[in-house]
């Protein structure tokens, strides 16, 4: 069977990455794409391959990934999401389905995404937040923190931000939205809003902010270092449990 045969469904979905070796499919461990599509091959009755917003790595979290796929199979949307629920771990779920036009894939169709950073700023490591933020404790200075987010905010080449070695056409990206915010006690939440992301650029920005909030980076040199293009000059990579990818954008005719 072709991959495109039948028609073309929009699962989104939420996972927790704690137990998988990322997203991408391989043969050394469990991943998510892997699960996913062991769950539709059983509930469809024929192979089935996804393709997903965006790959996350190993340890990320995502509270609205969004794939395609396509299937011959009779199965409603309202199946999909019971049938797959029923067999998928308890660690994913697909959140909504619907049947989506043969132009739409999740990864080229997106016109934007909005990711989450959680820093742990309990005085003492509570193990309640060990896989799903970054323990840095409660002596950074958010204040200087918050000064340097307006200037992430533009269109903007974010090369100093990247992984080394990505292969990628263009590292200009556009950050529309850069906010803190504080939805639990001992949680403070970097939220980024933009067209794309390079590969670990959400997390750099977070260990560069880090940087920024034990004082060893005044907020006016990010636009230097932003200037630079000099990864070696940014932060460190943050761990990968305090990531989520919130929301990916599409165009609604799609």
């Amino acid at each position: 069977m072709t991959a495109k045969v039948g028609k073309n469904y929009k699962l989104t979905l939420a996972y927790d990455g704690t137990d998988f070796l990322g997203w991408q499919r391989q043969t050394k461990g469990p991943t998510l794409q892997g699960v996913l599509e062991e769950a539709l091959f059983k509930l469809c009755g024929h192979p089935v391959t996804v393709w997903a917003s965006g790959r996350t790595d190993a340890g990320v979290h995502a509270r609205a990934q969004v794939v395609n796929f396509w299937t011959s199979s009779p199965r409603s949307t309202v199946e999909l999401v019971r049938g797959g629920n029923a067999i998928l771990p308890m660690s994913m779920a697909i959140l909504s389905a619907q049947e989506v036009t043969e132009d739409f894939n999740a990864r080229f169709s997106a016109v934007g995404k909005t990711y989450a950073y959680d820093f742990s700023i309990a005085p003492v490591r509570n193990p309640l937040l060990v896989f799903r933020a970054w323990h840095v404790g409660p002596k950074l200075d958010w204040d200087r923190i918050k000064a340097a987010l307006p200037l992430l905010v533009g269109n903007k080449d974010f090369k100093a931000f990247g992984s080394a070695g990505s292969e990628v056409k263009t590292t200009v990206r556009t950050i529309s939205e850069a906010v803190l915010t504080k939805p639990e006690e001992d949680i403070q939440r970097l939220t980024l809003t933009g067209s794309g992301f390079l590969r670990h650029m959400v997390r750099t920005i977070a260990g560069t902010l880090w940087l920024i909030g034990r004082g060893r980076m005044s907020p006016e040199e990010l636009t230097a270092l932003i200037e630079s293009k000099d990864r070696r000059r940014a932060g460190p990579v943050a761990p990968p449990q305090g990531l989520f990818l919130e929301r990916v954008y599409y165009d609604p005719a799609l």
